[in-house]
């Protein structure tokens, strides 16, 4: 992320604070965000976070922010200054308040601030990724002298994602009152909310919650996969729990009658297949830490190699042009399964791809395309451990460099098959992403990953992860791995004791 001009330039305690998911903050639902807390240099005694507060059911679409300051010792007069800034992804100012004051004394142990000239965050202001950027900084202005500090931080609010196709069999015989239910699972296989599909007495498709654990806000897409394969957007929905039992989430743009006619493009075998997207929040509290602190003057950089993007001069804008014309080409290549010369095959699914891209893009099917093997024979190649799911997200990032919706289960799978077929680059991304989403309840999934496909930087990473929660150590779920991987949890053991002596 690049900066501004004088960010740094003056003796600023300067904090970044980087908000993610933050779509699920402008709903219906409302609440209150808090970042990390910091200090500002030498008035090490006062802690200052900022707030972000939805207008909920007022207007879903803003947030107000404030800067809020709290004592927790006493401490001596002061003046500060201060600004607030929306970024944008390369670093570059949005929006920015107009420098204030803050007249800090003794007495003081409670200070909320809001710049009046500063415009409420409306969802515009949000750049790519789903990621919410702000900046504040403040400095002493009473001639106090105070070096230049710069906090890193970064907030995840808790919100689940799930993307899954639904495959409404003997779609034609479906009657008014009769429903077609499918269960949403956790990774751990408990059961986090049922939908079900119905058509009513006009034709028209509607979908619902059965059932639901938590739920305070749901975002739901559903879309229908046409006979090519090619999906059909049926618009967005957003839905609090307490219209869950008032009736559908939503209703499907064509009716019944309008797939029977139209079954050749939409109903193959007389399923009608729907893929969905559905993201919510379900009250879990937010992770919010200090990702690192820079004395002196510092580049405003939060590393990821996710979610990282360089910034990008004026003269560079052409070329990107081209790129991501070149990508979408690309990828309508592949969905319209022009000119293919040979299948992907999984259990339930044929994929129709490009030879000349697949062997690009892999030295495994380089291999496999190019010698005298059945699957040069017979232009196909099976792949009958890998999902469809999965199948469909590597084949988008081979065309098109591009990463779908990723999240903690399809990211797992999608390392196996990155490291299966040698696809080096998306390997690394999806490493990258099980690294940074690191829970006490994953670890062992990932450790036993990283131990399978002989990768030391993954393992390292989880091996790391537990000796800063030393607490893994002494839970029943490791004392369960061991019994089970009792070579793979001593290796561990192990290392952390060399770390650590």
């Amino acid at each position: 992320m690049a900066c501004d001009e004088d960010t740094g330039s003056e003796n600023w305690t300067t904090f970044f604070w980087n908000v993610e998911n933050c779509n699920s903050i402008w709903n219906k639902y409302g609440g209150i965000i808090y970042s990390p807390t910091f200090e500002v240099n030498s008035i090490e005694k006062f802690h200052w976070n900022i707030q972000l507060y939805s207008h909920g059911n007022i207007d879903d679409n803003l947030i107000s922010y404030f800067l809020h300051g709290n004592s927790f010792s006493g401490e001596e007069e002061c003046v500060l200054e201060y600004d607030l800034a929306i970024l944008a992804e390369d670093g570059s100012v949005l929006e920015i308040s107009k420098r204030e004051r803050i007249y800090v004394d003794e007495e003081d142990t409670w200070i909320v601030v809001s710049p009046e000239d500063m415009p409420i965050i409306g969802t515009g202001a949000v750049t790519s990724r789903d990621t919410l950027r702000l900046r504040c900084r403040l400095q002493r202005t009473d001639g106090k002298d105070a070096k230049p500090a710069t906090f890193f931080a970064r907030t995840v609010l808790s919100v689940k994602k799930r993307n899954f196709l639904w495959g409404i069999e003997r779609f034609s015989s479906l009657k008014p009152g009769h429903k077609v239910t499918c269960a949403i699972r956790s990774h751990e296989e408990e059961n986090e909310m049922t939908l079900s599909i119905q058509v009513n007495t006009v034709g028209k498709i509607m979908i619902f919650i059965d059932s639901y654990e938590k739920m305070e806000f749901l975002k739901f897409q559903p879309f229908i996969i046409n006979t090519n394969g090619r999906k059909v957007n049926c618009g967005k929905y957003e839905k609090v729990s307490s219209e869950f039992k008032k009736g559908a989430i939503c209703t499907l743009p064509f009716t019944k009658k309008y797939w029977m006619l139209n079954h050749d493009s939409y109903l193959k075998n007389d399923v009608l297949s729907l893929y969905c997207e559905c993201s919510w929040r379900d009250g879990s509290p937010s992770t919010g830490t200090i990702e690192r602190i820079d004395f002196g003057i510092s580049s405003p950089c939060i590393g990821d190699e996710v979610s990282s993007k360089s910034y990008t001069s004026p003269a560079e804008t052409s070329q990107l042009d081209k790129i991501s014309d070149l990508k979408e080409d690309l990828q309508c290549l592949y969905e319209e399964g022009i000119f293919s010369d040979v299948k992907l095959r999984t259990t339930t699914q044929t994929f129709k791809v490009h030879k000349t891209i697949l062997s690009a893009r892999s030295p495994v099917f380089r291999a496999m395309l190019s010698i005298d093997m059945k699957e040069k024979i017979h232009e196909c190649v099976d792949v009958p451990d890998l999902e469809d799911d999965t199948v469909r997200r590597m084949l988008i990032y081979i065309y098109t460099n591009e990463l779908e919706g990723l999240q903690w289960e399809s990211a797992s799978k999608l390392y196996v098959a990155a490291d299966k077929y040698e696809i080096i680059a998306l390997k690394s991304k999806c490493r990258s992403f099980l690294k940074w989403h690191l829970e006490p309840n994953n670890l062992y999934e990932v450790l036993i990953l990283a131990d399978m496909h002989a990768d030391g930087d993954l393992k390292e990473a989880v091996q790391n992860f537990i000796l800063t929660h030393e607490d893994i150590l002494r839970s029943d779920e490791w004392t369960e791995f061991t019994k089970n991987n009792s070579t793979l949890a001593a290796e561990t053991m192990l290392l952390i004791w060399k770390r650590k002596n």
